[in-house]
């Protein structure tokens, strides 16, 4: 069927390709393979620089940083760097500055870190640059890194307009994402997704089909088994916690914790969606909050730990989660604080076991 009316008329499509052409001008670059002991010694000399529309440098924690080293210690792929070109023949960090500083500091004789953390390979825990075999010391300086360089004549504001668009243009992959890609194969992780089709897991948390296209099934049910069998050892950073968690305890899963584990779930999940009006979810929309989840079903599971047979009634149930204490518990602020992790779990269970006919 033709159109008796084109979209566009044939001089706003004129209009619309100069647009086009102008901004593609814009954006004029080259690309280049520099060593890194090269990027680190022009970053050290200010020689590269971070612009005032960067972020400081070092954002990144111990575990970030030991993560990128040995990424390219093991030949991974890392991502572009872009820099741009100045008239004084400097080049500015568009996108790159927490790798470049890392490296940098790495690098460094004096104020260097020391690896941690690492899984892969955790032989280089605790060590530092000068500490690796000097063959790897020699192939880390060495190794290229893949580099955009703006042109001097890319404006300002196109600058930063790339730095936006490279920092805003992309969703970041939730931990539970990159867990279950990462640790697919191990046994707590397959266990974790037979039990993530459990009807009363299903129905108590009523998630959608959006955040469970984001695995946070998974997510809800790892943080179950770390917070119930290792909350002891819980420091602060949730993801690496669970991971950890997930990683050790799948290395060696037995026949016997496997279907212990199963039990505990099952028991719980349907504890919660008989006796929770709305089973983990708000009183007021349809939504599953991570500190709410962990504290009713941890704090379910110990208290039938504790007492098998605990018999609740639902009135007060509906009292203990409109109480001011379970508000105190559960607010978001606190919600990766140690003390008030094991606080929230610990309440609902003391009183779950107290209100037990």
């Amino acid at each position: 069927m033709n159109k008796k009316i084109s979209l566009f008329e044939e001089e706003d499509k004129k209009k619309l390709q100069e647009e086009i052409n102008k901004f593609q001008i814009e954006l004029d670059y080259d690309t280049r393979d520099y060593p890194i002991s090269y990027i680190t010694d022009l970053y050290n000399q200010g020689n590269i620089f971070a612009p005032s529309y960067q972020r400081e440098k070092s954002q990144w924690d111990i575990y970030y940083k030991s993560r990128f080293v040995e990424s390219l210690i093991l030949d991974y792929p890392i991502p572009l760097i872009f820099l741009a070109d100045n008239e004084d023949g400097k080049m500015e960090i568009v996108d790159g500055l927490q790798r470049i500083s890392t490296l940098a500091e790495f690098l460094d004789g004096e104020d260097n870190f020391d690896l941690d953390k690492l899984v892969k390979l955790p032989l280089l825990n605790g060590k530092s640059f000068v500490e690796l075999p000097e063959a790897e010391q020699r192939r880390f300086k060495t190794k290229s890194l893949r580099i955009i360089v703006l042109k001097k004549t890319t404006p300002d504001n196109a600058r930063r307009e790339l730095f936006d668009r490279l920092n805003t243009s992309s969703l970041r992959a939730k931990p539970s994402e990159v867990r279950y890609g990462r640790e697919e194969d191990n046994k707590l992780m397959r266990l974790i997704v037979q039990l993530s089709k459990n009807q009363d897991f299903l129905e108590a948390t009523n998630l959608s089909s959006q955040m469970l296209g984001k695995k946070e099934d998974y997510e809800l049910i790892a943080r179950f088994f770390a917070y119930s069998h290792n909350s002891e050892n819980f420091k602060g950073k949730v993801a690496n916690f669970v991971d950890d968690y997930i990683s050790n305890t799948g290395k060696n899963l037995s026949d016997e914790l496997e279907e212990q584990l199963t039990n505990e779930f099952t028991k719980t999940m349907k504890f919660v969606n008989t006796n929770f009006d709305r089973g983990f979810q708000k009183e007021d929309r349809d939504q599953t909050p991570h500190v709410r989840f962990e504290a009713i079903a941890v704090g379910t599971n110990w208290a039938l730990k504790e007492n098998p047979e605990l018999n609740v009634e639902r009135e007060d149930i509906a009292r203990l989660l409109s109480s001011d204490e379970f508000k105190k518990w559960t607010t978001t602020d606190a919600a990766n604080n140690r003390k008030k992790v094991i606080e929230r779990m610990n309440g609902v269970k003391s009183a779950l076991i107290a209100m037990s006919k």
